[in-house]
């Protein structure tokens, strides 16, 4: 007994560290409680969790594969076959060939191949056909990919700037009630009238309404970004500030990173593809038109009851016979048959230039406007930053004013709505710098690496 309550004692010990790192369990995605999560991090969990991102693999994978059965029609058909019956009644004896009515049965073993040796290269087409889809459908895996990270760029800084906005608010309630406090001293004091302590619990009313916008901004924002993550919502996962973004050093010449774009964006380069692959499509279809070749070989035996002479496999062995043949196949009317065919893959092979085009076009325009956008956020960066000093060097002269009996509570709320206006534009045009800094930098270089 004495040997048991000292286990016992000892259970609850080891038992704690194992039921506290239970508790720190994982969610969906790779999101653990009480988890920081960065920008790079919310990527990794976006290519495992997002659903339009999971249907452009599924697209390429089953692109792969129709790549591989087109490329498997090259092999040879090789086949083995057996056969059992049980004949009855008036029938012929497949050894003497002479009529017998009796119960017998037979068996019958063989193999065959046929091996296409010419069919206009029809198939070396096809192959070529899908190998360009599949190149088509992994490039457009990673376009789409590109595009819900910009999707998720913009959430993720969204979140960060209303939660910045939401502490500047609850900075000025808290500024707003320490007002209040220190004049309701003075009106218990005498000192002022009690109209003064109205007009600043209005002051603090306003506040904390504008304090209360600002969480429930906050909190639509992080809604939006886990949505994107296909994650529950979790109050426990809290993101990392993002570094300053970085100056762009080269051109900023809208038209310069266009020309580089077009070389290495994968949107242009799956449109690219899926145009070429409508010319093998072309080929393979006129294939239909030229004479085809193809080698058959078969190889066969049997065995029957009636021959009681021979045993199963001496029957086999006496019986065994095979063929090889040759087959030429010339069409007469092909090209009737396969020019409504060559003009339907014709028109799609324009569709495909002109989705090109429309895809070129998008991309030009989505760079014109990132650098526009980059240069107009830098300008309201550096306005903002110089508002928000002369305002708040502005607030501090009417706050001692006030503290001092020399302002009203009138010039005191103006100065602190305009300092709180100033703080909202510094968040939002910082945030709006990073953000379109990163874009103008993935647009520059083409991918998300070292941007994040």
């Amino acid at each position: 007994m004495k040997y048991l309550l000292l286990l016992l004692g000892f259970i609850p010990a080891f038992l704690v560290p194992e039921l506290a790192r239970a508790q720190v369990g994982t969610s969906q995605g790779g999101a653990s409680q009480d988890a920081m999560l960065s920008l790079g991090e919310c990527v990794d969990i976006l290519a495992k969790n997002n659903l339009t991102y999971r249907d452009a693999q599924l697209q390429a994978e089953a692109a792969d594969a129709m790549w591989r059965q087109v490329k498997s029609q090259q092999l040879p058909s090789l086949a083995l076959g057996a056969s059992q019956s049980v004949n009855l009644g008036r029938s012929i004896d497949r050894f003497t060939n002479a009529y017998i009515d009796q119960l017998y049965n037979s068996n019958y073993v063989g193999a065959g191949l046929d091996l296409t040796l010419f069919r206009g290269f029809q198939i070396q087409n096809q192959i070529r056909q899908n190998q360009l889809l599949r190149e088509s459908a992994i490039e457009s895996r990673t376009a789409i990919l590109n595009a819900q990270t910009i999707l998720l760029v913009q959430a993720y800084v969204q979140v960060l700037a209303t939660r910045a906005l939401n502490e500047a608010a609850l900075q000025q309630v808290e500024a707003s009630q320490q007002q209040v406090d220190r004049v309701q001293k003075q009106v218990s004091a005498g000192v002022v009238g009690e109209s003064a302590l109205y007009e600043i619990k209005a002051q603090l009313a306003n506040d904390r309404f504008d304090q209360v916008t600002a969480l429930n901004n906050y909190r639509a924002a992080r809604l939006t970004l886990f949505q994107l993550l296909n994650l529950p919502p979790s109050d426990n996962v809290e993101l990392e500030p993002l570094a300053p973004a970085d100056q762009p050093n080269g051109t900023m010449n809208a038209e310069a990173i266009f020309e580089d774009a077009q070389k290495v964006f994968p949107e242009l380069r799956g449109a690219e593809l899926r145009r070429q692959s409508f010319k093998y499509q072309v080929k393979s279809i006129k294939a239909d038109n030229f004479p085809s070749l193809t080698l058959s070989s078969n190889f066969g035996a049997f065995y029957a009851s009636t021959n009681a002479s021979l045993d199963y496999f001496q029957q086999l062995n006496a019986t065994r016979n095979g063929g090889l043949s040759v087959g030429l196949n010339i069409p007469l009317m092909g090209r009737w048959v396969t020019r409504p065919r060559v003009a339907t893959a014709r028109v799609q092979e324009r569709i495909a230039q002109n989705q090109l085009d429309i895809t070129r076009q998008q991309l030009r325009q989505a760079i014109e406007q990132a650098v526009l956008d980059a240069n107009a956020a830098s300008d309201r960066f550096a306005a903002a930053q110089s508002q928000l000093e002369s305002l708040t060097m502005s607030f501090s002269v009417v706050e001692s004013r006030l503290n001092a009996g020399t302002a009203n509570i009138f010039e005191y709320s103006l100065a602190k709505a305009n300092l709180a206006r100033a703080q909202a534009n510094a968040i939002r045009s910082r945030y709006e710098h990073q953000m379109r800094q990163r874009l103008l930098q993935f647009y520059r270089q083409g991918g998300w690496n070292g941007v994040l």
